[in-house]
């Protein structure tokens, strides 16, 4: 539950700046460590990046493919002792993220406070697969998301209040996850509970079908963005970090240059168009309203958190997805716990839990210097992050 319910859609930068003067959990604005990724000018970065330099942040990361763009967003800002630095890398690209990370954890300040992941691709007309083989809507949306924040996730925990605000869409609402054709690749019999929402492509004029459709493509990857908030929130509870999804609205951004005039008539007759200011206000809320910190994983749509559909918000999937996804990157996502060591360890999980659990928790740490594992805080939790340990 956000603080302001009398935010939403007519909300702008400004109204979420007055409502939230001192940030993040309270921290002073000077103090801000900002990165927002997919910076381009007249775009949704764009404007956050220029109204978060009024707040007179300690440092801008900006991150985009282009030079020249990222760049031109850089000149525009005026705010007079703003540091800015500029890391160009594709999102959907795994090596060049690798570099960027790389380069961002080699940065002299320990921490970063609010991370927007706001990079994009929307409406590709033809199947495209990025250079390590995903569709390209998948690889840019939600592997390149994960696997940037994953890299960076060290620094974002180290702050007083660390936020991952990952950009989604309503469009989610188009698929679930196709964990059997991810890919688009085409199967003979993709399993009902994967296939594309019928009523909402025969709301906006989009014929049926289980190949490769523009719009359920892009449907995927933001369903897939969602249930990995989720579950990177769940996984962040013991830390001073959290995640949230935002839906920012409809925003006549560049982002919607492919998209087909009768589909975005469509669109634009159930959903107002929003002006860049109002667009990024629900992105701001999701990084400075410290009651949200008590929602983790939450969606927030019209500055309100929001419920999801049921195939967005479903554990077990959620889960399976992570699984899943460390298994395409090649990389195993480590969200460290902040533990409990020691004697206060014993004390406060061991010795409340009963002799047999007891082993198998101080098992699980002893393992964790080897493979980074998380030490669960709970007979549930055991349990699920023993499979995940062992395959």
């Amino acid at each position: 539950m956000a603080s302001r319910s009398d935010f939403g859609a007519k909300t702008d930068a400004k109204d979420v700046f007055a409502a939230f003067p001192t940030g993040v959990g309270g921290k002073v604005a000077l103090s801000f460590l900002v990165l927002i990724t997919g910076v381009s000018p007249k775009g949704l970065g764009a404007e956050l990046a220029q109204s978060l330099a009024t707040q007179k942040p300690n440092l801008l990361i900006l991150t985009g493919r282009s030079s020249s763009k990222v760049e031109a967003v850089a000149r525009d800002i005026s705010t007079p002792g703003v540091e800015i630095r500029i890391i160009l890398f594709d999102i959907s690209s795994f090596g060049s993220i690798s570099i960027a990370v790389q380069e961002i954890n080699g940065f002299a300040e320990p921490s970063i406070d609010l991370v927007f992941n706001n990079a994009g691709v929307m409406n590709i007309p033809e199947r495209r697969m990025s250079a390590d083989g995903f569709e390209c809507h998948l690889a840019t949306n939600y592997l390149g998301l994960a696997l940037f924040t994953d890299g960076i996730l060290p620094k974002v925990k180290k702050s007083d209040a660390g936020r991952i605000v990952n950009v989604v869409s309503n469009g989610y609402a188009f698929s679930p996850f196709r964990f059997s054709d991810y890919n688009f690749d085409g199967v003979d019999d993709l399993p009902e509970d994967e296939q594309p929402s019928k009523e909402a492509m025969v709301a906006f004029g989009i014929p049926f079908g289980l190949g490769y459709i523009p719009p359920v493509a892009y449907g995927q990857s933001k369903t897939a963005a969602i249930l990995y908030t989720r579950e990177l929130a769940d996984r962040l509870k013991r830390t001073n970090a959290t995640a949230l999804s935002v839906m920012p609205g409809v925003i006549g951004t560049e982002l919607w240059r492919e998209m087909p005039a009768e589909t975005m008539k469509a669109i634009l007759s159930s959903l107002p168009l929003k002006s860049t200011s109002q667009g990024i206000a629900t992105m701001l809320v999701a990084a400075l309203d410290p009651k949200l910190k008590e929602s983790g994983g939450a969606y927030l749509n019209d500055c309100q958190a929001e419920d999801v559909q049921p195939f967005a918000k479903d554990k077990s999937k959620a889960k399976k997805l992570w699984r899943l996804t460390e298994k395409l990157t090649g990389k195993t996502f480590t969200v460290h716990s902040r533990l409990l060591q020691g004697q206060r360890f014993s004390q406060e999980i061991l010795g409340s839990q009963g002799s047999g659990y007891s082993k198998e928790i101080f098992r699980l740490q002893m393992l964790k210097e080897r493979y980074s594992a998380d030490v669960p805080s709970s007979r549930e939790d055991c349990i699920v992050e023993s499979g995940d340990l062992y395959g």
